[in-house]
């Protein structure tokens, strides 16, 4: 095994090496993504960060290589003090069932795996990745058989939890161990079982699900199509609430896409969109994906960090309630959120404490987050001890970056 950090390169780096692979100058990558050649320059040579996924969409697009490729592979699992995941039943399930051709197993009944569904939800809020997993693996193979043999009721109500399995909690805790590819088909199967549902929001439940299972900065189809699908399915939410929440997440999901695209005035009319709605149905316990005021505050805080808005990022955070916010991982987002923000002000002392809470909070989102593994990188880089001293050393240790 590789000593601890060996390895583990820079964004800039990866920059300048897919640059060379493609014998694409420096003046030619800034003129084909509107950066100076120095502000580039500089990248390459970790001298300024790469903290917005538009410059890296901008750049990845210009060197036909994918974003993923550019920001790196997650933080490893391989430490005597890490969490290690048994995704082995999970990734199974993924690649050799689906909701019309089911394993060879007996299922539960159906009652039993709606619980199993709602306990790995649990589990996922409260960042308790590895029972999540554990959940997912045994359950989603169960509910396929449901999916595929059994009457209609009991069909519809396996294909509404394949979607939630798949789609809302699979999706999310396989990115955030790092688990790219597999989120990615977790999110093409909760597709496959709207399908077969055929119903409208639903669909768009999966969608959302599919969005977010790839890196946005990738620009993946699955998040920039979500403008189109908040359209669609406006007309049909009608008054029911989990309607209207998966709406409000599909506008939300859609402000992402226009500032990974630079429109930044198309981000804030969609997130206002979203906020609008919020408002008007206040928090609800239990809500799908924890639509609400809360969460809308979480996301505007990211969008105005992507605008390099700092400031306006921190006043937004600072409206959010996170007793409201029922998962450590949204509150993890926050904290990791902030921490962009300040070390945009400057202020590195601040983020570091922000992204100490974010890691007690969720380890894992915390480490394979790759903007914040290039900020710790970065900080260590610039001021070893004036950058947060021994909290920022413990922490680039625990990410497998010294």
């Amino acid at each position: 095994m590789a000593p601890p950090g060996e390895g583990q390169r820079r964004i800039g780096e990866n920059v300048r090496a897919a640059r060379r692979s493609r014998g694409v100058s420096l003046e030619a990558l800034a003129g084909l993504t509107g950066r100076s050649k120095g502000w580039l320059s500089k990248v390459e040579n970790g001298h300024a960060r790469l903290e917005r996924r538009q410059d890296i969409a901008a750049i990845a697009e210009a060197l036909a290589v994918s974003a993923d490729s550019l920001l790196g592979e997650p933080a490893p699992e391989i430490r005597a003090n890490g969490q290690m995941y048994n995704v082995a039943p999970l990734q199974r399930t993924l690649l050799d069932a689906s909701p019309d051709d089911p394993p060879d197993i007996a299922a539960r009944p159906l009652d039993v795996l709606g619980e199993e569904v709602a306990q790995a939800d649990t589990a996922l809020r409260a960042a308790d990745h590895a029972t999540a997993i554990r959940i997912l693996g045994g359950t989603i193979g169960e509910l396929c058989v449901h999916a595929a043999t059994g009457d209609t009721p009991d069909r519809r109500t396996a294909l509404q939890l394949l979607i939630q399995a798949y789609g809302s909690d699979g999706t999310c805790v396989l990115r955030q161990i790092g688990e790219i590819n597999l989120a990615w088909i977790a999110g093409e199967r909760a597709r496959q079982a709207a399908e077969l549902l055929d119903d409208v929001v639903w669909k768009a439940a999966a969608a959302f699900g599919r969005a977010h299972a790839r890196s946005s900065a990738n620009k993946p189809k699955g998040l920039m199509i979500t403008p189109r699908i908040a359209d669609e399915v406006e007309p049909s939410i009608g008054d029911d609430r989990f309607a209207h929440e998966t709406y409000g997440m599909l506008r939300l999901s859609a402000a992402l896409a226009c500032a990974v695209q630079n429109d930044h005035r198309g981000a804030a009319e969609q997130a206002a969109e979203a906020a609008t709605l919020a408002d008007r149905d206040g928090e609800r316990r239990g809500a799908w994906e924890l639509f609400g005021p809360a969460n809308v505050g979480v996301w505007r805080t990211s969008l105005a960090v992507e605008a390099g808005e700092a400031g306006k990022a921190l006043s937004y955070a600072d409206q959010v309630e996170p007793r409201n916010l029922s998962s450590h991982n949204r509150r993890a987002g926050l904290r990791l959120e902030k921490a962009r923000a300040y070390a945009m002000l400057g202020k590195d002392s601040l983020a570091v404490q922000e992204m100490r809470h974010a890691e007690q909070l969720s380890a894992a989102q915390t480490h394979s987050n790759p903007f914040i593994r290039e900020l710790v990188q970065d900080m260590l880089t610039r001021a070893r001890r004036e950058a947060g001293g021994r909290d920022l050393r413990g922490l680039a240790w625990r990410m497998n970056l010294i």
